[in-house]
């Protein structure tokens, strides 16, 4: 068969969760198929990595695709009167449709689009089977954002009605991403990252491609001296362009960081992750026992010189391969509730879990101080990875959900639609 990958983003380097899932995606299907690649990305240059040697793609196009021309009330505007969520409405996907009408000539067996927006905007130029990996759910980030960041009636009147506002904003655009969601469930075979999702989305085309994390050599229990260094240090290893990771390196910087000092005054944070500007992470820099050191060539050592890697994660969609990367490295863990949801994971078994600043400063201090439960915790967590989450036995799952997709047809709905379905336009909407 012959495949085209639609992703808004090039993969490689693959130093994110996202470019991760996305490398092991194209890496599956281009050992059993003729595969094509097109990134639509917001800087071409960021796209300078070949492919590695064992991905043999077919074609590969890189086209930038930023900003939509005019101010931002005109977005305002088509977003107030309009049916699409404010992340749909921002991006000018001109560019890329037109290189889709110069592959025109191509056909296609299927199309794998990772992520919503690219199915949205381009699928009406591809005559193919459709997959649509949703590893984020967008309903579920708004739905998260709404209840588990800070409620609105702190700081000056003018942020309590931003704030006021920007909840509104968010139930709307949940509503909205939630009808987006079950349309693509009713058009196109559906993939996900976990049973979670797979509930939250219902319908019966809905596949779970669960995330995954690889490493060379599976660690041996004695890789790492379970003794903490004198000086604490927790990390954060998540793209601080990243809203819900931006969110959670500043809650744990200026919320929970400070209640661990308390009883370690030298505890030093990492946070590791690309960011946009400096002026964007100077905040972060100027805080007590706060280190801010970007994106690193090789995470494994970041990580081998912590003692515990923290999920402070309030809001997000599907499933946080951090956590599967510090398994991988014996690397106890702290996360909130919302930052481990759809992995398989035990509260005490494999990690801890807490979500108030001052229950989750605690459980870092008792892990930190606790020889035996951290050796517990890393070897549960270690053989938990191993046995399950590793990218090498969840390929199969990215076959079979390629063969459901070729080897069914997806008519509507059979209930009769609402008023609102046909309203919404079919894929394809963007800049027409």
């Amino acid at each position: 068969m012959r495949i085209l990958v639609v992703a808004d983003e090039y993969p490689w380097p693959p130093r994110t969760g996202y470019r991760q899932r996305l490398h092991w995606v194209l890496r599956t299907l281009a050992s059993h198929h003729v595969v094509d690649l097109l990134a639509v990305v917001l800087d071409e240059r960021n796209a300078a990595e070949p492919p590695p040697a064992d991905i043999p793609l077919s074609q590969i196009a890189v086209v930038a695709a930023g900003a939509r021309p005019g101010p931002r009330i005109g977005r305002l505007g088509r977003w107030l009167i309009g049916r699409h969520p404010r992340s749909l409405l921002w991006r000018d996907w001109q560019a890329p449709r037109a290189q889709l009408q110069r592959w025109s000539d191509r056909r296609y067996d299927a199309v794998w689009f990772s992520h919503a927006p690219a199915y949205l905007a381009l699928a009406d130029q591809v005559t193919a089977p459709h997959i649509v990996d949703l590893d984020n759910l967008d309903s579920s980030v708004l739905r998260h954002r709404r209840h588990n960041t800070h409620p609105p009636g702190q700081g000056t009147l003018r942020r309590q009605l931003a704030a006021r506002l920007g909840q509104v904003a968010d139930a709307v655009d949940e509503r909205r991403w939630r009808r987006l969601e079950r349309q693509a469930t009713a058009r196109a075979t559906v993939v996900v990252c976990s049973d979670l999702d797979r509930t939250r989305l219902g319908g019966t085309n809905v596949w779970v491609v669960p995330n995954g994390y690889e490493r060379a050599q599976v660690p041996a229990p004695t890789e790492r001296d379970p003794t903490p260094a004198a000086t604490p240090v927790l990390i954060m290893v998540g793209l601080l362009t990243y809203e819900p990771n931006r969110d959670a390196a500043n809650f744990f910087a200026s919320t929970i960081l400070p209640h661990i000092r308390r009883s370690h005054p030298d505890a030093r944070f990492h946070m590791v992750g690309r960011y946009d500007s400096e002026s964007a992470v100077n905040p972060w820099r100027n805080l007590p026992g706060v280190q801010v050191l970007g994106e690193v060539a090789d995470v494994g050592a970041e990580l081998a010189a912590a003692d515990i890697a923290v999920v402070p994660i309030r809001f997000g969609g599907g499933t946080r391969i951090k956590i599967l990367e510090a398994f991988a490295h014996r690397i106890p863990v702290v996360s909130t509730a919302v930052g481990c949801e759809g992995l398989d994971v035990v509260d005490g078994e494999h990690l801890l879990v807490a979500d108030d600043p001052a229950s989750f400063a605690s459980a870092c201090i008792r892990l930190y101080e606790d020889a035996d439960l951290r050796t517990n915790l890393v070897a549960a967590a270690a053989e938990l990875w191993s046995s399950r989450y590793r990218w090498t036995m969840l390929s199969p799952a990215i076959v079979s959900a390629v063969q459901a997709a070729v080897g069914e047809d997806h008519p509507e709905p059979d209930h009769p639609a609402s008023q609102a379905d046909h309203d919404d336009p079919r894929p394809g909407w963007a800049n027409q």
